[in-house]
């Protein structure tokens, strides 16, 4: 690993054990404090614009009663605010609790009551979807009393509500008028304690076998990871980074607005992923980092061969969280004059960021979907079984250990230690494979999980949605492929005797009660399931069935 260390640029070089996100933004704002650090939504904030807006809001909060590890969730798109947001947790030392944009009701619910928050920040209206309105559903004594002085019965440890918008709304609060609050408490001589680099930082909900998500907690050492990548991509201090990955998942959280604060990047928000939207903002901010799903670099090349952009800013990009095919591979570095594209392995507990391709592999290994460990930490192929590690050459579970590995999963310590065993080591739960050069090469998944355009798709949890609706006796639930997402949903349904339902109406029911990616793009009904002696379900027979009855072309 000393070689790592040796290649690293002096922006890179820091002292892990100390170093917080409140310390490397105040860092990039005394040495840049007029370069933008974030673009979006109209707004454009230089970095001594945003360490300032991070200690008002941090002290605003601190007004609001939230103190060190505290959990503040929030409900808003890609935008400067969530950057900040984010920041001003990080300064507060409370932890920050990020929601899926897409979930609806009772998505919200689990997560909000089961990560203890204090405080939802929160969009009010946004893509014709009435937030608020859903919020009043989940926390109706808050429209008839003034902010603080109202208690949910859902949610009886939510204290307050923050709207991003300056909105006049009876029981909430809104970012603009709790900054002024705690600028006034600046003013006042008001101080905040310092944050420690082994507290989280943020949680990050990922689902399980249980149907239930589970929030991954992070701490401040994030960071490290963060300079990871930014050394295998070559992203330096003055570069742009595109933000359409969302950024209440691990990878924009990680990739995108991480190596910001630590570098002194520009991070460029995107509120959702529309092709010539992403296209027109690389041209018009000269983006030079880049990154995401297959999908994204599928549409950019649909796109762009339709109308040619200039993209000659680009200069890296990694792509991942889906096999990556040689054609999608070979026509993204051509076209869109990528310096480097580098082929990424990770997950929500280990970092975002496992394993990388190297800036200068040959074309085979990106197409092969190989990558080696980025970082000072440890990750092997051994027999699930036993534990061992297994030679070069040898597929068996992939598994992690070191400084990129979460804390654990909040207030979950059972699910906690079937992951993380007591020597340290991380089971992804994934199949891999090493070379003799020390590429690791992932071929499969020991769980069931799919992957859908980039987010993870957890069967269980699909299921227990699916089993909520009245007609629906029994639902099993597989990945089959899709040429544009990676994978979608094949839902084999049992109805209760008598009940009706027909395919389009299923889905149309799916598509109120969970976010996009989990509704099953497919549906098959049946008598019954193919079944073991005990009666267990056969799922391997299923796979093989829905593959067998997916459309042709």
């Amino acid at each position: 690993m000393g070689e790592i260390a040796e290649k690293a640029a002096p922006w890179l070089v820091h002292d892990w054990e100390t170093l917080t996100f409140g310390s490397a933004l105040r860092r990039s704002a005394s040495l840049y404090p007029d370069r933008c650090a974030l673009s979006g939504m109209g707004q454009r904030v230089s970095f001594a614009e945003l360490d300032r807006a991070s200690d008002e809001l941090a002290h605003g909060l601190a007004d609001l009663g939230v103190g060190r590890g505290d959990q503040v969730a929030i409900w808003v798109t890609n935008c400067p605010d969530w950057v900040i947001c984010w920041m001003a947790c990080a300064r507060l030392g409370a932890v920050l609790v990020t929601v899926n944009t897409r979930f609806k009701l009772e998505e919200v619910e689990y997560i909000l009551r089961q990560s203890d928050a204090r405080v939802l920040i929160a969009m009010d209206r946004y893509w014709n979807i009435d937030f608020l309105g859903m919020i009043r559903e989940l926390v109706p004594e808050s429209a008839s009393a003034s902010p603080g002085q109202w208690q949910s019965a859902r949610l009886p440890q939510l204290r307050s509500i923050v709207l991003w918008d300056a909105v006049e709304s009876p029981g909430t609060d809104h970012l603009a008028g709790l900054r002024a609050r705690g600028a006034r408490r600046m003013a006042q001589g008001a101080t905040l304690p310092e944050a420690d680099p082994a507290d989280p930082v943020i949680i990050v909900y990922t689902s399980g076998t249980t149907g239930h998500p589970k929030g991954a907690m992070h701490n401040h050492r994030v960071l490290r990871n963060a300079a990871n990548i930014a050394r295998v991509m070559h992203i330096e201090p003055g570069d742009v980074i595109l933000g359409h990955m969302p950024l209440y998942h691990i990878a924009g959280a990680i990739t995108a607005c991480s190596p910001t604060i630590l570098l002194g990047c520009t991070l460029v928000t995107l509120p959702q992923w529309i092709t010539d939207d992403a296209l027109e903002t690389i041209e018009r901010e000269r983006v030079t980092i880049f990154g995401g799903i297959p999908t994204h670099f599928i549409d950019c090349l649909d796109s762009i061969r339709k109308r040619p952009r200039d993209v000659s800013c680009l200069k890296s990009a990694w792509i991942g969280g889906a096999p990556v095919t040689p054609d999608v591979a070979l026509a993204s570095r051509e076209e869109l004059g990528l310096q480097g594209l580098l082929a990424v392995y990770g997950m929500t507990e280990t970092t975002a960021a496992t394993v990388f391709s190297r800036f200068e592999d040959p074309i085979e290994i990106l197409c092969d979907n190989k990558g080696k460990p980025i970082g000072e930490f440890e990750v092997i192929v051994c027999d699930p079984a036993t534990g061992q590690a297994l030679p070069a050459g040898q597929v068996g579970e992939v598994r992690v250990r070191g400084h990129i590995v979460m804390m654990g999963y909040y207030k979950n310590p059972e699910a906690t230690a079937e992951v993380i065993l007591p020597d340290g080591w991380f089971r992804t739960g994934d199949l891999g494979v090493f070379d003799e050069a020390g590429y690791l090469k992932i071929t499969g998944r020991l769980k069931e999980m799919f992957i859908v355009g980039g987010s993870n798709a957890y069967p269980a949890e699909i299921e227990r949605l699916l089993q909520g609706v009245a007609q629906i006796k029994q639902a099993v639930v597989v990945g089959v492929p899709d040429r544009r997402l990676g994978e979608v949903g094949f839902a084999f349904v049992q109805l209760h005797e008598g009940a009706q339902i027909d395919d389009s109406e299923l889905i149309a029911t799916c598509r109120k009660l969970m976010a996009d990616y989990k509704v099953p793009r497919f549906v098959r009904f049946v008598d019954d399931f193919p079944r073991t002696t005990t009666g267990k379900i056969q799922r391997f027979i299923l796979q093989r069935q829905a593959r067998e009855q997916l459309p042709s072309g």
